[in-house]
């Protein structure tokens, strides 16, 4: 084909992480906007620019995605699920077609103006403005425009409702709220929107707009031979109500395709006025959506409002019907009326209700009777008013077309909906005056209970007692005593939100018929009692239901007149060849063209004719109609290039070449003959196989060598839009046989450019998620590749790796799984044998990938005996390959070797021999090839956990340590280190084999060893030491452990420390004094790791160390060279632990002034080794310090060398810190050995932090934490300095405010940010230790902090801290926190939203469970916003599971603070927690053993939450759960893992379940023997703390209160 070099300009171009099937995508063209589905089962829409615009997830797992469009009348809002309807047929077949039609209901006169334009519109301008200008040139009519006019358009808009937690959360958002109720808009008021939805059993469900079903029709019934076909397309013209569907069928191994049209007569029948009773109904609908759930929100509130008020009752009532056989209304009348007091009652008001209890009653109460009013006046009356107008608008329509039965309204059938909404809007008023009246009652009820409170609690005999009794005749006792008769245990607002009085026969519509608002208002004038007397009348949900009724009847009336017409036609057949084509022949695009007559509305069929297109060999991924004359196809031919092909279709003698059509005979309707190849018209033909063709209808030639190939086109129709060339929208996958431009993606992911490098790493990942067979085999043959630049072999090794690890165990698992499932046979051989030639690659580079990639096959196949030819070969390699393969499959076995796969290292222990075999032949002295002794030497140490059996032989074990210890001496530092790190690894794992080679080399070979010049070498054969120490101190652990428990068999302990400890040590102490001193402090260097081996040494051995040590520290602490005073004070400071205190402590008084004194050296690492010694002493020692005479000399000297040199400040932190837990004292101490010093160290903190910008960062980082550790330790006598000092840090706080706008760097910024984080920790310590005396800081405290959040960036860590002492301030103050909530939610929501910083997501999620604790109940208004995004967070990919746990907790935290109101969130909550129950500890992945402790933990924590807040007084809402809370807890008890923690919150959940339900209806599973011997153990386990077997204890006695013969829950 010839080169073509036509080319569309690019809109915008789109990478997605997600797998896209181009099969769920539609395109809509009014809007611009792209919606399509991932394989993440979410619809994503975005703009033509690639920006997206929002996400859609299903609300529920039932089902996939089969198919996306756009409805006509489109508008993109926030993405809210806005219908969720369910269609089904009686089959259950799957929906199989799904389309959209727009048609005009005035065709005629739309035809009428298009003849007045002499034909130059075209369909394009039919649905533009161009078409509406069209038809509003009409004639008018008057009776039908003033139907359009829309008066609910001049009504109040109806308010938004809280989030509910259910599916009809729809109404929560301003923004649905304003899309579900916008009026039909008078441009779209001549055009009717149809719905079709066509089954895989035949059956086509039509829809006018969302709400306004037709109905279903079988396609069988127009035509037996149609029973077995499924549609797969509809069709439609605007202009014609003739609709059609193209279906296919197989018969007799033929596959064929029918054409099926049908007449929408009721377009045309009902004109215009279908499309506004289409937008009625749906609006009608709606509303009564809106009401239902204003009623469901009523009756939840007033259920609320009364919990907490009937747990009080239900306690006070338990007293006095024990103790006086009265009730709390007959105690509480009688204390109303007379004024005398029960005993009973004064207690309960004084002690249990109190102050603090009728506040929260108060406002229980007066919050649910406001949330009522307002729901009342503010959403059920609105939505009452538009629904009476609504349904007379319609009662109108249906007078004014009483003699036309085109719309099938029913006057009878509006008349009575609208007596059901007079008596809704009666109620509704009536609710609002019962919800006044008894708002009012309580009012004065309340104010006269705290009075009687104040009363009771006041001293009979105080002026106090005297003032509160003279405003017992104040009160408004008529009120008082109707609302103890009455409100107080029975609310009428029950009776009519709900269906009236419980135990009244409910009313029935049925049986009474008729009418029923005269008789609602008869009864309503005569009072409440009338409401509820004889036949209970139905409250609002009755009505509503009744409504709802109605309606249904309403709407089945109208849409069977609707769908009597629909009319079927007789169906046109096409034959298309089923055979598979060969790959090699041409493709053929066959046209055809139907012509059809329509009369009066009925269409049918005049002629068909038909043309192909010979394409050339290829392929045609789509096609599609451009507009009136042309069509496009996406092309990808033989030579890999894709193009896009417009042609023609309509008959053209001026266009050369092009298309003929040839007449199709007709008999039964069905085409007899094929498309016709024969060329009778004298139009030259056109061939598309021809070159020069495809030159001329070619408009767009894709790059060649591209991964990506066209797979489906979207047509924008909309004319002037865009040029006519450009009107397709793309999308583009990648083929599985298609050559991706390997080398310019690969070198793309290293380039420097970081959005080229991520767009590479996405094109990657989409091509190994496309098809991973062939991926994984290109990037393997391209790192196979001898001629390949070494970058991108390494590139392609890299991917290759990529592919197969992840941090997270279940990511890696699926990886792997890939491999497994995804790949066939003969491509993994494949694979396998380039990587394994790989390895002799002489690009050093590309073999470490191979080996690394070699490794990842291998953790996958070798657990199950999948390559067993793998050990064998890398043998083989090592014995007879070249130098390179030799090294890179030592490497490879290495790799293996050090995987933490658990199923890998247990198959590896089969491999042993083999493993030995290759790496000690490797590592032996005869291997010349330096490189491949170290790589066999690091291989045998990652393998020597595999090689146990092979250690037990001792001639082999002879031959493996003669190996090893022959390498110590080969003279290259890399195999001495090695295999010094090898006797390391030895010593930890084979110890008790060791005492024949530490007597014969070992102990001569490691002296050496920690002389060699070779520092690598040194700090190894130092570190074989500490692994003995640590062995012997583990071994010593062990022992005791199992003689204390009774044991006889004890480990063997052969004393190697102590033993060498009288060479070692000097050696360790001579190895102190080679400091560098320009060393960083976090470099591990020789003297670091001497100092570390000397303490480990002091800890195995003891006494005997210090001897030795101490000769060494006082022949050198005086030395010349600071060299070695340092090596003598850090010589001291390590042997602080181990020793006897009593051997030491005489020591430590003698040298502590010395020490004291050696503060003030010329040398600073003398200084900082003396502070760290100092450190020591604090922390194991610290009853050696006199506080009368070493303490004051000790912090002076430690504050002055904090302020003197940044290099010391982290010592003389740790020391002062040290310091100040050592001697605090007792918690809560009046007086503490520092009280004397804390004032003149604030101020010498203050001082060296002073300075806002200058100074040091490190020092004055160190000093805001010695701060804290001071204020933190602080005696009670320091408290009201510390007062004082919370003045100071507040006022620097606040000039760092003004700082921010200084900020001219980087560094400044960071500096700023760093003093933050100083100052808000500092505040938090302060707020902890003063703890309620903190309060009157507080607004100033919260004011600064919010000022801080408002200017930090983004990547901020300075919220950190902040939101740490937010917290600290809410667990301070409690409930008097409330007041900042509105101020700060924005941000906790915001941190709560950000899940691209874990941490501080995490941070926030711990903070809403501090701030639930602390605000209690009046944390409830923001509960919905914290569930919305705790859910969105469990919900998402990235964080979800990380931070499932600490989620968990918190949902148990704010059910234990909000109570009863927590019964909304319930049923979610549950169902996150059953989901989290099933997650499973996969064998193998110890990394995640502590995160299912934690998550286990969670679980139990939240239910235990939920039982507590639920078990006073909605026990019976628990009930559904209660089965899943035993089946996990059984799990939890069956698990021999479970930490102490899940032991005692587990007997926390039984305990709080048993006491939820005395009755015993779950006593048989509380009483079974998995309970009762998991209580047992935990009560008689050694390992379990007092507190654990203290509520193991509780929940037994809890058990024992349970009646028997309870019911018998359901478990499997």
């Amino acid at each position: 084909m010839g080169e073509v070099t036509k080319k569309l300009a690019l809109l915008a171009e789109k990478m997605s992480p997600l797998l896209i099937n181009p099969n769920h995508l539609s395109y809509s063209p009014a809007m611009d906007l792209l919606a399509l589905a991932a394989e993440d089962e979410r619809v994503h829409v975005f703009r033509l620019n690639g920006q997206k615009v929002f996400g859609v997830s299903k609300k529920d797992a039932f089902g996939g995605i089969t198919n996306i469009q756009w409805s006509p009348n489109a508008s993109a809002n926030s993405g809210k699920i806005m219908y969720q309807k369910v269609y089904q047929t009686p089959s259950k077949a799957p929906i199989c077609c799904l389309g959209w039609a727009s048609n005009f209901t005035d065709i005629a006169a739309i035809r009428r103006g298009m003849a007045s334009v002499e034909g130059t519109m075209v369909l394009d301008d039919l649905m533009t403005s161009v078409g509406e200008t069209l038809n509003s040139q009409n004639a008018l009519e008057l009776p039908v425009e003033l139907a359009f006019v829309d008066v609910t358009a001049t009504l109040p808009k109806l308010s938004t409702l809280p989030v509910a937690g259910s599916q009809e959360d729809v109404f929560s958002s301003r923004v649905s709220v304003d899309t579900l109720f916008k009026p039909l808009p008078l441009e779209s008021a001549d055009r009717a929107d149809v719905l079709i939805l066509g089954y895989e059993d035949g059956t086509i469900h039509l829809s006018m707009s969302e709400d306004f079903s037709i109905g279903k029709f079988r396609l069988h019934n127009a035509e037996p031979s149609l029973g077995n076909s499924k549609p797969f397309l509809h069709c439609f013209h605007p202009l014609s109500t003739t609709h059609a569907l193209l279906c296919s069928r197989m018969s007799t191994g033929v596959q064929e395709i029918q054409l099926v049209p049908f007449d929408l007569r009721l377009v045309s029948i009902a004109g215009r006025q279908l499309s506004l009773l289409a937008s009625k109904v749906n609006e009608l609908h709606n509303l009564h959506r809106y009401i239902c759930q204003v009623q469901e929100q009523l009756s939840s509130e007033v259920r609320t409002s009364q919990d907490l008020p009937n747990r009080f009752m239900r306690n006070i009532n338990e007293t006095l019907l024990e103790k006086s056989d009265c009730t709390w209304v007959n105690a509480a009348y009688h204390l109303a009326a007379t004024g005398h007091c029960y005993t009973e009652v004064k207690d309960w008001l004084v002690d249990e209700l109190g102050e603090r209890g009728h506040k929260r009653w108060d406002r229980a109460i007066n919050a649910g009777y406001e949330n009522i009013r307002r729901l009342t006046h503010e959403s059920l009356l609105p939505a009452l008013d538009r629904l009476s107008v609504l349904i007379s608008r319609l009662r109108g329509l249906a007078r004014f077309h009483s003699s036309d039965f085109s719309l099938g309204l029913a006057t009878i059938e509006l008349d009575s909906m609208l007596d059901s909404v007079n008596c809704l809007q009666l109620l509704a008023h009536q609710l609002l005056k019962c919800t006044t009246l008894e708002l009012q009652q309580f009012t004065a009820f309340s104010t006269w209970l705290r009075h009687e409170i104040e009363k009771q609690v006041a001293d009979p005999t105080s002026a106090s007692a005297q003032e509160i009794a003279e405003k017992d005749l104040s009160f408004n006792y008529s009120s008082i005593l109707e609302y103890i008769q009455g409100a107080m245990q029975h609310t009428q607002m029950l009776a009519y939100i709900n269906d009236g009085v419980e135990g009244e026969r409910p009313w029935d519509f049925d049986e009474e018929g008729g009418p029923v608002f005269q008789l609602y208002k008869s009864r309503m004038n005569n009072g409440f009692s009338s409401f509820c007397s004889q036949r209970q009348l139905p409250g609002l949900a009755g009505m509503i239901r009744h409504f709802e009724k109605q309606s249904g009847v309403f709407f089945e009336h109208i849409s069977e007149t609707q769908r009597r017409n629909v009319q079927d036609k007789t169906l046109v057949r096409f034959t298309l060849e089923s055979a598979q084509r060969s790959i090699l022949r041409d493709v053929l695009v066959n046209l055809y063209r139907i012509r059809f007559a329509v009369e009066n509305g009925m269409s049918s069929t005049k002629s068909v004719a038909s043309r192909r297109i010979p394409v050339a060999v290829g392929t045609v991924r789509d096609l599609k109609f451009i507009d009136d004359r042309s069509l496009m196809l996406a092309f990808v031919g033989t030579d890999e290039i894709s193009r896009l092909i417009q042609v023609e279709f309509r008959p053209s003698k001026d266009s050369q070449p092009g298309l003929w059509y040839q007449e199709i005979g007709l008999a039964g309707k069905t085409a007899q003959e094929r498309p016709s190849e024969r060329n009778d018209s004298g139009i030259q033909e056109m061939d598309l196989r021809r070159s020069s063709d495809i030159s001329i209808h070619t408009v767009h030639q894709f790059p060649p060598g591209k991964m990506w190939t066209p797979h489906r086109l979207e047509i924008n129709g909309r004319k002037g839009r865009r040029t006519r060339q450009a009107c397709a929208t793309l999308v583009s996958i990648r083929t599985s046989s298609g050559r991706m431009d390997v080398n310019q993606v690969l070198e793309s992911t290293l380039s420097p450019d970081a959005s080229t490098r991520h767009n590479a790493e996405q094109q990657l990942l989409q091509a190994a998620e496309h098809d991973f067979s062939a991926y994984v085999s290109t990037l393997a043959h391209e790192l196979a590749n001898e001629q390949a630049q070494p970058h991108i072999r390494s590139a392609a090794g890299i991917a290759l790796k990529n592919s197969f690890s992840a941090r997270e165990y279940t990511r890696l698992r699926d990886l792997q799984l890939r491999w497994r499932d995804r790949v066939a046979a003969d491509i993994k051989t494949s694979v396998k044998d380039l990587a394994l030639r790989t390895l002799a690659s002489k690009d050093s580079r590309a073999g470490q990938s191979a080996a690394q990639f070699v490794a990842s096959i291998a953790a996958i196949e070798i657990p199950r005996n999948q390559w067993p030819e793998l050990m064998p070969a890398l043998v083989a390699n090592v014995g007879e390959g070249s130098d390179h393969l030799k090294q890179y499959s030592l490497v490879t076995i290495g790799y293996i070797c050090e995987s933490d796969d658990n199923e890998l290292r247990d198959s590896l222990v089969q491999h042993s021999n083999a493993i030995l075999t290759a790496v000690v032949q490797g590592a032996r002295k005869e291997e010349t090839n330096l490189d491949v002794r170290y790589a066999a030497i690091v291989a045998l140490s990652d393998s020597l956990e595999f090689v146990r059996t092979n250690f037990d032989n001792e001639g082999e074990r002879n031959y493996i340590m003669q190996v090893i210890c022959e390498a110590t001496q080969s003279g290259e530092s890399r195999v001495e280190s090695g295999a010094y790190g090898c006797l390391n690894r030895i010593m930890g794992l084979y110890y008790d084999k060791m005492k024949f080679y530490m007597e014969k080399a070992l102990f001569g070979l490691t002296i050496l060893g920690m002389r060699n010049q070779e520092e690598d070498v040194a700090k190894l054969a130092i570190e074989f030491w500490c692994t003995v120490c640590e062995e012997e101190l583990a071994i010593e652990d062990d022992n005791a452990l199992t003689q204390a428990e009774g044991g006889t068999e004890l480990r063997p302990y052969f004393n190697f420390s102590r033993v060498a400890s009288r060479e070692v040590v000097p050696v360790l102490l001579e190895l102190l004094a080679q400091q560098d001193e320009d060393a960083p402090d976090e470099e591990y260097n020789i003297s670091r790791a001497a100092y570390q081996c000397l303490q480990l040494f002091a800890q195995a051995v003891g006494n005997e160390i210090v001897q030795a040590v101490l000769g060494f520290v006082e022949q050198n602490l005086r030395h010349a060279d600071w060299h070695w005073r340092d090596a003598a004070v850090s010589a001291f400071g390590a042997i602080m632990e181990g020793p006897d205190e009593k051997m030491l402590e005489p020591l430590i008084k003698q040298a502590l002034p010395v020490l004291i004194q050696m503060m003030g050296d010329d040398s600073v690492q003398v200084k900082d080794s003396a502070a760290y010694t100092l450190g020591r002493v604090c922390e194991n020692v610290s009853d050696s310090i006199d506080p009368q005479t070493h303490l004051a000399p000790l912090i002076r000297s430690l504050f002055t060398g904090l302020s003197s040199n940044p290099k010391m400040a982290g010592s003389c932190c740790w020391a002062l810190m040290n310091l100040a837990d050592r001697f605090a004292g007792d918690p809560g101490a009046a007086v503490n050995p520092l009280s004397g010093h804390f004032q003149d160290s604030i101020t010498h903190i203050l001082s060296v932090t002073e300075s806002p910008t200058g100074g040091d960062a490190q020092i004055r980082m160190a000093a805001y934490e010695v701060l804290n550790a001071f204020v933190t330790n602080a005696a009670n006598e320091s408290l009201p300095i510390i007062a004082k000092l919370s003045d100071v840090v507040l006022q620097r706080l606040e000039n760092t405010i003004v700082m921010q706008q200084q900020i001219v760097s980087a560094d400044d910024r960071n500096t700023l940010e760093e003093i933050q984080t100083s100052l808000s920790s500092a505040l938090l310590a302060i707020i902890q230790r003063l703890e309620r005396e903190i309060k009157p800081q507080a607004d100033r405290i919260m004011h600064v902090l919010l000022q801080v959040l408002n200017i930090v960036g983004a990547k901020s860590s300075v919220p950190d801290t902040i939101f740490a002492t937010v917290g600290a301030l809410a667990n301070a103050l409690e409930e008097d926190f409330a007041k900042y909530m509105d101020s700060f939610a924005p941000f906790l929501y915001n941190a709560l939203g950000n899940q691209e910083e874990p941490a501080l997501c995490a941070m926030a999620i711990g903070l809403v469970s501090d701030i639930t604790r602390s605000l209690s109940e009046m944390s409830q208004p923001y509960c919905d916003a914290f569930m919305n995004y705790l859910l969105q967070i469990l919900s998402g990919t990235s964080n979800g599971n990380q931070l499932r746990p600490a989620i968990l907790q918190c949902f148990g935290d704010m059910a234990q603070a909000i109570g009863p109101h927590f019964e909304k969130y319930l049923s979610v909550v549950a169902q996150v927690l059953n989901q989290s129950s099933s997650m499973t500890l996969s064998d193998g992945a110890f990394e995640m053993f502590d995160y299912f402790v934690s998550l286990r933990e969670g679980i139990l924590d939240a239910w235990d939450g939920a039982i507590l807040a639920m078990k006073q007084v909605k026990a019976n809402s628990l009930q559904p759960h209660v089965d899943s809370i035993f089946k996990f807890l059984q799990i939890v008890g069956q698990d021999p893992n479970r930490s102490e923690a899940l032991v005692r919150a587990a007997m926390g959940v039984i305990g709080d379940l048993a006491e939820a339900f005395p009755n015993g209806e779950y006593g048989e599973v509380l009483r079974s023997e998995w309970i009762a011997q998991l209580i047992r153990e935990v009560r008689s386990s050694p390992e379990y703390a007092a507190r654990t077997k203290e509520t193991a204890r509780w929940a037994r006695e809890q058990i024992k209160r349970q009646p028997t013969g309870g019911q018998v829950s359901q478990m499997s």
